[in-house]
């Protein structure tokens, strides 16, 4: 084999080799991602199948509570059972001219794949009657919160002609699911969707203002940590705001027994003899519809009154340094004399060095004196003193 066959022949077996790799390759490639598609093909299912078991379960915890809460599927146990039972709501609840009265039964049901099977049973039922409004609502507030599996439809009342309370009439339907059992139950687990309470519940349908916004609560808007002085009656304007800008009143709720509180401005009043601190919980309440409160605890720390201040000085009614002047300089054997004359008072001061002095609001000591003048010495400042000038305009120009 020559050179160049042997060249050719390597070359054909590499592109050979080649061939196969990439197809290995790619074998091996389509291999790992069925694989991948497969796991998650599966891992799919596992979870579509695991959420329906869960959704199953949560179905299965909620029919028993259903079936617990159903009529009994005897239908004709179930509509006797449910009209007794609203015949003692009513009673209960002081309604008059009671009437109940069952509709034919309606069945529901389930469209299954083989056809479709009865699910339950809808009981309608129509009562009409006459009560006051308290009473009216008592009687929905008792149907709401038991247990059973129905609803109020439809509820019409209206002022009677007789003029005594309100006619009524409600729509009401039952079920009885086919699950059940054919005896009534025994326990009650009530409607947790329903306020438990009367009160609260008749609260938000009377006091709902149907004209404008809801009601906003008063606001606190103050300070919390008050300081009062022993011995003192001492006052406090509470600051409360209202977003509806109602009016407020307000009054103590807990508190010492001398404290009080004007019901229209929020004015506190208090008082202590002693170093201590009191504890006041005060109500604000806006006049809006319904009425809303706020109530806030105020703490009064009552301390010791401060130290007297000193007095200052009296401002002199009249300034004498304002008409006092130098009236002479009198040379002696040894030193100088200055005469200074205090007009207002008809008095001369006669002044050496060293001598100290006050006149009015000037007081000085006098450091030297010549032919022309006088040097008083005031505090860290020195006045020279001529005679054609006031003593206090000499030191108010020494000043400036």
């Amino acid at each position: 084999m020559t050179q160049r066959e042997r060249f050719l022949a390597i070359l054909v077996g590499g592109g050979v080799l080649l061939v196969v790799l990439q197809w290995c390759f790619t074998s091996y490639r389509g291999a790992v991602q069925q694989r991948q598609t497969k796991l998650s093909t599966v891992s799919n299912q596992i979870k579509t199948r695991t959420e329906m078991q869960l959704m199953g379960e949560i179905a299965a915890v909620r029919m028993d509570d259903y079936a617990l809460r159903s009529l009994p599927s005897d239908i004709n146990q179930a509509r006797s059972l449910y009209t007794g039972w609203l015949l003692s709501v009513m009673n209960s609840n002081n309604a008059k001219d009671i009437k109940v009265m069952p509709s034919t039964p309606m069945p529901v049901r389930a469209n299954k794949p083989d056809g479709y099977d009865r699910l339950a049973t809808r009981l309608p039922f129509n009562v009409t009657g006459n009560s006051e409004i308290e009473d009216l609502l008592a009687i929905l507030h008792d149907i709401q919160a038991k247990g059973f599996l129905h609803r109020i439809k439809k509820v019409d009342f209206k002022p009677s002609r007789r003029g005594e309370g309100f006619d009524f009439s409600l729509d009401i339907h039952a079920l009885a699911l086919a699950t059940a059992p054919e005896e009534p139950r025994e326990k009650d687990h009530g409607a947790w969707r329903v306020e438990p309470d009367l009160e609260g519940y008749k609260n938000v349908i009377l006091n709902r203002n149907l004209f404008e916004p809801p009601n906003n609560k008063p606001s606190f808007a103050g300070i919390r940590a008050l300081e009062g002085i022993i011995g003192r009656d001492e006052s406090f304007t509470l600051a409360f705001k209202d977003a509806e800008d109602h009016a407020l009143s307000y009054e103590i709720i807990d508190g010492p027994g001398n404290a009080q509180i004007d019901s229209r401005t929020g004015t506190l009043r208090i008082r202590s003899d002693e170093v201590s601190e009191l504890e006041v919980t005060v109500r604000a309440i806006d006049d809006g519809y319904p009425k809303q409160t706020t109530e806030e605890t105020l703490v009064i720390k009552f301390v010791e009154p401060p130290p007297p201040e000193e007095p200052e000085p009296e401002p002199l009614k009249f300034d004498d340094a304002k008409q006092s002047y130098l009236t002479g300089l009198v040379q002696g054997a040894n030193d100088w004399t200055a005469w200074i004359n205090v007009r207002t008072q008809g008095k001369t001061l006669k002044l050496r060095v060293g001598d100290e002095f006050q006149i009015g609001s000037v007081r000085g000591t006098i450091t030297s004196i010549n032919a022309d003048q006088v040097e008083i010495k005031l505090d860290d400042k020195l006045v020279t003193l001529t005679s054609k000038v006031a003593l206090k305009d000499a030191v108010d120009q020494a000043s400036e």
